[in-house]
């Protein structure tokens, strides 16, 4: 870590020095967050968890001129237990970005996430840099294949990639996550995905996305007993707003190609949001699968909430967020939920989240003011 402290600096100095007409800022941003996950049924959807976690992020913006910035820092996850040091990880940051008013293309460490529905990412990757899940759960195909942490689920908050945004004629996104490479212990592992909302058009906004997951690798002989090729296709088409969705998804599975190892599976995805007055927001949610129209059918999302691949969810959220002055939030949030599963049983989902951020930007160098009046 202190390694990577000096070349922060030396590179931050360096910069400095090198462009004097640059604008750069220090951003501290904090996150602590509390969330309790209880369900039913663990096989169908996950396994109860808990988070009490906190990630701290220091970074340097450096805006070179109106097209090109750069953000260099670290994230230093802590999980709060007992068992120090375990747990903590350290995120690197940098991230190159070109941009104006139509367009924006990054690439490097990418935060902010996706505008995908939970039932394609799950909304739990915006809140914690390490996604807790069991290898049950995750679906990624077993084998006896090593991780660095011992854990199958690989990103977060943070990703690592490109990502490119168009802004004029509807909004839309086309991106990699790049997550683990292929070496002798693993398989690689990345995601893409390609999202269009025509977002001028408000309450009934016209929306697309396709999301695909690779699980594989040439580069190493495959560890002995797991598959050499896993993936999963996913969609979704439809109404996707502010206040109001309603999409169809579908996905494929292929948890082995070689062995044409696949299942098909489809649904309907209903979302309202309403807001009451400003005291909190309710929101609906509703998933029918294809399976009550074929039993063969299953809609999976290896990277979606994994309650919507129970054949039916019915999801009733409440939260709220209070947001004070210098950057400060504080998010009150239940997210309750029933389900049926494939043998019509009724399972239930009560979890609570409290999350606390503080965001904190420090000027450090303004543009010289013959730079200044050229923009002006």
């Amino acid at each position: 870590m202190k390694k990577i402290f000096n070349f922060i600096i030396i590179f931050f100095i360096f910069t400095i020095n090198a462009f004097g007409e640059t604008t750069v800022d220090f951003r501290l941003f904090t996150s602590s967050y509390a969330y309790n996950g209880e369900n039913t049924y663990w096989e169908a959807t996950r396994t109860t968890l808990t988070y009490f976690e906190n990630f701290t992020e220091g970074a340097f913006d450096i805006k070179f001129n109106d097209l090109v910035s750069l953000r260099v820092g670290a994230s230093i996850f802590f999980p709060f237990t007992f068992e120090f040091p375990q747990g903590i990880r350290f995120f690197p940051i940098v991230t190159t970005q070109v941009s104006n008013e139509f367009i924006s293309l990054r690439i490097g460490t990418m935060v902010g996430g996706h505008n995908l529905p939970a039932t394609i990412r799950d909304p739990l990757m915006n809140m914690t840099p390490v996604v807790r899940a069991t290898p049950d759960n995750t679906l990624i195909a077993k084998g006896p294949e090593g991780y660095q942490y011992n854990e199958p689920f690989t990103h977060g908050f943070y990703e690592y990639g490109a990502s490119f945004e168009w802004f004029k004629g509807g909004r839309g996104e086309a991106y990699m996550n790049w997550q683990i490479q292929h070496n002798a212990k693993h398989r690689e592992r990345f995601d893409v995905g390609i999202i269009y909302a025509l977002d001028f058009i408000k309450i009934f906004t016209p929306y697309i996305a396709v999301h695909y997951w690779h699980n594989g690798g040439h580069e190493y002989p495959f560890v002995e007993g797991t598959p050499a090729i896993t993936e999963n296709y996913v969609g979704a088409i439809g109404i996707n707003g502010e206040y109001l969705s309603i999409l169809y998804t579908a996905s494929y599975n292929i948890p082995d190609r070689d062995n044409n190892i696949t299942k098909f599976g489809h649904g309907l995805f209903l979302r309202g949001n309403i807001p009451v007055r400003n005291w909190f927001e309710i929101e609906l949610l509703s998933f029918i699968s294809g399976f009550y129209i074929n039993k063969n059918h299953k809609f999976i999302s290896i990277e979606g909430d994994p309650f919507y691949r129970a054949p039916f969810y019915f999801g009733l959220n409440l939260k709220k967020e209070f947001i004070f002055d210098n950057g400060i939030s504080l998010t009150l949030a239940l997210i309750n939920g029933i389900f049926l599963t494939e043998e019509n049983k009724v399972g239930g989902r009560y979890d609570q989240e409290l999350k606390f951020d503080f965001t904190y930007i420090i000027p450090v160098k303004k543009a010289s003011l013959d730079k200044a009046n050229k923009t002006s």
